[in-house]
Formats: structure tokens, sequence, C-alpha cells
């Protein structure tokens, strides 16, 4: 006599099927996530700490108190009037006009840039701090109002560290 054995230790082939469908949608989602970019990352942010000082018609004084070096190539410096009556107003920078303190250079130039630390100071001219107004004169705060000085990380776009300090006589 012939006994029907049934071996039921193998997988269904439904089963199989599915199993094989859901490994190709895990591969093809991992393969176009790093095709998209999501496997690359950005590179962080310089963290500094900034004081400032702004002398009306003469120039502002930034001082780095600490954090991290980061190049005078690496950051983008802005004025911004938070109040008075050019509120609202922005510059951008030259930094080719900027003074590095400790060695009385330009902070950049074509070439190069000085790289600022802990303790190094920087002076932006009044008139490279503020824009020009076309009635004479800079589109600037009075004494006594406040301007916010910026420092953004020119790879990211992202602000680094903002301070304000009030327009002195």
């Amino acid at each position: 006599m012939h006994k029907n054995v049934r071996n039921y230790d193998a997988v269904s082939p439904v089963v199989g099927v599915m199993l094989m469908l859901v490994v190709t949608i895990i591969i093809a989602a991992v393969v176009s996530a790093y095709a998209g970019g999501l496997g690359q990352s950005t590179p962080k942010a310089p963290q500094i700490n900034i004081g400032a000082e702004a002398h009306d018609g003469k120039d502002i004084i930034i001082d780095f108190r600490g954090g991290d070096q980061v190049s005078g190539s690496a950051i983008i410096v802005k004025t911004y009037i938070p109040m008075g009556t050019f509120k609202d107003m922005s510059h951008q920078v030259d930094l080719k006009n900027v003074t590095y303190l400790p060695t009385n250079e330009a902070l950049k130039t074509d070439w190069s840039a000085k790289t600022i630390q802990t303790g190094d100071k920087i002076r932006i001219n009044w008139a490279d701090a503020f824009a020009a107004s076309s009635y004479g004169g800079y589109v600037a705060p009075a004494v006594g109002e406040p301007v916010n000085i910026e420092i953004y990380d020119s790879a990211s776009g992202k602000v680094i560290v903002t301070t304000q300090t009030s327009i002195l006589p």
C-alpha cells in the first residue's frame, strides 16, 4: 500500500512571491533615497559668539568672543535696522573693505581670507556698514537706535549668530 506523503516544510508559492515583492520594494526605496540626495549630509555651520559696538558715522567693531574659528571667506556679514526711520533695512557688507584688527589688513581679498578666532576683532567702516541714500548720507540708524549685526554661513546661507547694539555718538 502506498502512502501519500505531503511535505509541509516548504513555503507556499504565494508567500514566496510576496516576500520577493517586499524585498524588491525596500531595495527600490533605498536606491531612490540615495539617488535623491537623502543620504548626503550638509556640512555643519560654525558656532560663534560675538559682541558689537557701533559709533555714529565712524565704524562698527565686532568682537569675536568665543566659538569655532571661521574664515573670512566662509561668512557673510549683514546689518539690519529693526526700528526707527529706516526700519527693516538690511545691507550686506563687502568683506574686502573690512579690517582685520589684529593685523590691520583686509579681512578678505580676491586670493585669501583671514581666519577669525576667539579674541579677534574686525572693523566695518560706516560707509560699508549701511547703504548709501539717494538723498546723501547713509540709510543708517540714528544715535541711540539699535542695529543688528548678522553673520551667515556662506555655504548654507543660514544665520550663525546675531547680536544687537545701539548706535553710540
